[in-house]
């Protein structure tokens, strides 16, 4: 689909130092995945091709935004999961409706879908971001949070909190990567693809200094030759 350009990423901190090397992505595994769902007692009790238990089949709600490459994404794992017993129910949302707030009942902010395909990315170039925060959940008292996954884990909290306080670098890069592990063994995200930004710049263009933060922090000295 994305024809061999990309990877998939372990991590939310993909590639990047913060990350815990020992991280590789989950692999494409049916059998485990059927495994599992059995071992969790979800099972196709009255033989219509999605599992169940106690009288619920197990059908989740798929979200994402109009882009027609997530859309091509939502009916390959739609296809995926059904051969390993799940249904799933797609949704399609206008990008201003799918990616609006918790007051503007956004479907994202409000939890509305089991699974949400979008892009996100950290305080670039820093490794923080808040949307793993117990504090970020939205909710009528904070309907600007931007932890959309709801997710509240005390003790990621409390590493999220620690490495804001660490000014040596080999000290915070070694909280992050126990960060990373925590997320990556509770499943609390989960990446289709690495989405890098790629940077090109003209031979007209002289001047650049690109400095692996950002390619315009020294912009006011670029120059552009005549053509």
């Amino acid at each position: 689909m994305l024809g061999g350009a990309t990877g998939v990423p372990a991590t939310f901190w993909g590639k990047s130092p913060y990350a815990d090397p020992s991280l590789k992505p989950y692999p494409y595994d049916p059998e485990k995945a059927k495994s599992l769902l059995d071992e969790a007692d979800w099972k196709d009790t009255n033989g219509d091709g999605t599992r169940d238990k106690d009288g619920v089949e197990l059908v989740l709600k798929y979200a994402t935004n109009q882009r027609e490459l997530r859309k091509r994404v939502q009916a390959v794992v739609q296809q995926q999961l059904q051969e390993v017993g799940i249904g799933t129910e797609l949704q399609n949302y206008d990008s201003d409706v799918f990616f609006a707030s918790y007051g503007d009942d956004g479907p994202v902010a409000k939890g509305e879908a089991d699974i949400f395909e979008l892009s996100n990315a950290t305080s670039f170039p820093d490794p923080d971001t808040q949307i793993f925060l117990c504090s970020e959940v939205p909710s009528d008292e904070k309907p600007e949070g931007t932890n959309s996954e709801a997710i509240c884990d005390e003790e990621l909290d409390a590493l999220f909190a620690q490495q804001l306080t660490q000014a040596d670098v080999a000290a915070r890069t070694e909280t992050f990567q126990q960060i990373t592990k925590m997320t990556y063994d509770k499943m609390y995200w989960l990446g289709f693809w690495d989405d890098p930004d790629l940077w090109a710049v003209s031979p007209r263009i002289k001047n650049v200094k690109f400095s692996g933060v950002t390619p315009f922090f020294n912009i006011i000295e670029w120059e552009a030759e005549p053509k």
